[in-house]
């Protein structure tokens, strides 16, 4: 058993902090906690598809989801949980501080 205490990277830091990445067999996970600053877009440009299914924690923040046409798709606030397929496109830009817990799963 590892047990890690909940932070969140510091503004001036890369926004992603990985407390877990598990490979065993087929199955992969990774989780950890995410600091997005409001007036940012992630990615900067385009989209991101990762190989890998995604839950995440919305603990603090706004966030405005983008569809590949640049329509908006919806908000992530807090207290919000999201679950995004394996190479689902996303993008969204940041219009509060955002502080998210998130899984990511291979199989």
């Amino acid at each position: 058993m590892e047990i890690k205490k909940i932070t969140y990277p510091k503004p001036d830091e890369h926004y992603n902090k990985c407390f877990f990445h598990v490979q065993k067999e087929r199955t992969e996970f990774q989780m950890g906690t995410v600091f997005l600053k409001k007036g940012t877009r992630i990615p900067e440009v385009g989209f991101t598809r990762h190989p890998s299914h995604e839950i995440s924690i919305i603990q603090h923040g706004n966030i405005q989801m983008l569809n590949e046409d640049g329509s908006i798709k919806g908000y992530l606030k807090s207290g919000d949980v999201v679950y995004l397929e394996a190479f689902e496109a996303q993008a969204g830009n940041i219009l509060e501080d955002t502080k998210l817990i998130y899984m990511l799963i291979k199989t």
